[in-house]
């Protein structure tokens, strides 16, 4: 989703010039996502290790993770996450000289995991999570003439999902052991949009709200020796119909915003292995963001409906993930942990947002340590997100009512992490 275009909206008038100016409060997308993933968020367990938890994820956060890893849960699992993550990037949201490769104020995004499994049988684990999936924006502030100007946006998707796993007995079915996972997908999108004079923002005032609760998620992991694990995991598209009923807009009013928020497919890979007292891992993630294509801005003015499109014209998008551990000790033990995440470009630089992550690819490294017990553990971990790239004029595409302007782009990002669980034999 791309920012608005203020001196373009006073230039038009008439029903179509309040629908765009509209459209700029709904397309601005957020400021710490790859597409509207986040690529650096659960746990500080895993995220200390690049985020690598397909194949090996053992508690509650395998609703986020892979399900199927809820075969780890022994007794009653809790787990709860607190990741804090601080960002800024640099765009040019405006044309005026005064918004030209901008750094924005920092970004404070703070995002948690809250979880609880419970293994009911020997074949079956059921659980429950709730977490963001992706959130983000960022704040400019800039002078349009001789005006302060603020233009800001928050953007969450949030989940809760109800999950399930079946645990095959080790030797049951094939060697070693075999889970199935599936979880239930209730998707909440919260989109607020503000732009203005920094003592009145009037130009544009918007909140969005909107469900989806079509989406699932599904998994195995198989363990066919002692050292080794394997997962996989699927998660479906999903369309979020956002809508606000009223909006501000050059102090006027128009009504019944809607816009249409996907979620693309995503696909991936994991395997661990475990020797001694080393663990190493990688897993591999495929994300169909080009299902983000034009989706049409709706809006009401004086009785009459209007539309417009919103270009995204994403690529696909592939994050591969490494991650190694150390374990100090043998019970308890004090794991020491390192990670690398890749994550490839998946915005379009002919269509750049001052909102988004910028059409390039982004470098994470992490590192992390826990205490384990046996039956509790906590987890702390860091992280470093760095992407940049230069649009020039001549990069920018056609047809875009929204699009940014020719610069700088960068985004830089610090991820701060927290877990502790509890897996009590019941």
């Amino acid at each position: 989703m791309q920012p608005p275009k203020v001196a373009r909206f006073r230039a038009r008038g008439g029903a179509w010039g309040l629908l765009v100016a509209v459209g700029a409060t709904l397309s601005a997308a957020p400021a710490l996502a790859a597409g509207f993933d986040t690529p650096i968020l659960y746990t500080a367990r895993h995220q200390a290790m690049g985020g690598t938890a397909i194949a090996s994820v053992d508690d509650a956060s395998a609703g986020f993770h892979n399900p199927a890893g809820l075969q780890g849960v022994r007794g009653l699992g809790l787990i709860g996450d607190f990741s804090l993550i601080l960002g800024k990037v640099k765009a040019s949201p405006d044309r005026d000289p005064s918004a030209a490769s901008l750094e924005s104020n920092t970004v404070v995004a703070p995002f948690f995991l809250l979880g609880g499994a419970y293994r009911a049988h020997k074949w079956l684990t059921v659980g429950l999570a709730g977490f963001p999936v992706a959130s983000g924006g960022a704040e400019y502030e800039y002078k349009l003439g001789a005006a302060p100007t603020i233009d800001k946006t928050e953007v969450v998707f949030f989940e809760t999902t109800p999950m399930l796993s079946l645990n095959v007995p080790k030797d049951a079915w094939v060697p070693g052991t075999l889970a199935f996972g599936a979880g239930y997908r209730a998707s909440l999108v919260m989109f607020d949009r503000l732009k203005g004079n920094v003592a009145d923002p009037q130009l544009l005032d918007l909140k969005l709200r909107g469900w989806n609760f079509a989406g699932f998620r599904v998994g195995a992991q198989y363990q066919p020796i002692a050292p080794l694990k394997l997962g996989v995991v699927f998660r479906n598209k999903i369309v979020v119909k956002s809508k606000a009923d009223t909006a501000t807009v050059f102090a006027a009013e128009a009504t019944d915003g809607e816009l249409d928020f996907t979620l693309p497919a995503k696909l991936g890979f994991g395997a661990r292995v475990d020797l001694g007292h080393v663990g190493m891992a990688s897993d591999v993630e495929w994300a169909f963001q080009s299902q983000n294509k034009h989706p049409p801005l709706k809006g009401t003015r004086e009785g009459q409906h209007l539309e417009v499109p919103n270009v995204f014209d994403w690529q696909n998008g592939v994050t591969w993930r490494v991650g190694a551990e150390y374990r100090l000790g043998r019970a308890p033990t004090i794991p020491l942990r390192l990670g690398y995440i890749f994550d490839s470009k998946v915005t379009n630089k002919a269509y750049p947002s001052a909102f988004g992550t910028p059409p390039a690819p982004t470098h994470t490294v992490t590192a992390g340590a826990g205490y384990v017990e046996q039956h509790w553990q906590v987890n702390l971990a860091v992280s470093r997100r760095m992407g940049s790239t230069h649009i020039d004029a001549a990069d920018l595409g056609s047809g875009c009512a929204f699009c940014s302007y020719a610069g700088d782009y960068a985004i830089t990002m610090t991820g701060l992490y927290v877990d502790a669980s509890v897996d009590l034999d019941l």
